[in-house]
């Protein structure tokens, strides 16, 4: 039990950690929701594409919101578990590949770290999350790995175009008397 909390704790702090902050709370939660909105209608709308009879709205809500608790314990896995125990040999291999990588695609580096974060929530898209998908609305593996993929997208897109066109908090201008 005591390792359940630990993993819910890492993935609270990575959450924090990645999501860009905003310290107006109401602009961040419009973000997360839109996003979170935009995922449930293209999930649905895609898993009603593949021919599954069962993507009722209810089921959908609580596998999507399951799936992506799922998909957040790979990277909490991964920053509890498996970053404490890696050599310094195996980061600096995975620091060069991304380096590498980073060069021949003409993008910034990623560390070390968070390549294996990335990592981890791949391996539990692919391990945890798609099958999940595929055993409650009997569609097959690769097709549910498309939805959920093709959903993450258009979250990520909704959440940033959110982000770009709200307007900003308007800036008080303090005269200095004189």
């Amino acid at each position: 039990m005591n390792g359940l909390q630990t993993l819910a704790s890492s993935a609270l702090n990575l959450f924090r950690e990645f999501v860009p902050g905003d310290p107006d709370a109401a602009r961040f939660w419009l973000q997360i929701g839109g996003g979170a909105l935009a995922l449930w209608i293209v999930l649905g709308i895609l898993l009603r594409f593949f021919g599954s009879e069962n993507a009722r709205p209810g089921l959908l809500f609580l596998v999507a919101t399951l799936g992506l608790t799922l998909m957040a314990a790979g990277p909490a896995a991964v920053e509890t578990y498996g970053l404490p125990s890696t050599p310094p040999a195996v980061l600096s291999v995975v620091e060069t590949v991304s380096q590498w990588a980073a060069h021949r695609a003409h993008l910034e580096p990623w560390p070390a770290r968070s390549v294996l974060l990335a990592g981890g929530m791949g391996l539990s898209l692919l391990f945890l999350v798609v099958p999940l998908t595929r055993l409650t609305f009997r569609v097959p593996g690769f097709l549910a790995l498309i939805a959920w993929l093709a959903a993450l997208a258009i979250a990520g897109t909704a959440s940033a175009l959110i982000r770009s066109h709200l307007p900003g908090k308007p800036r008080i201008q303090v005269s200095k008397p004189g």
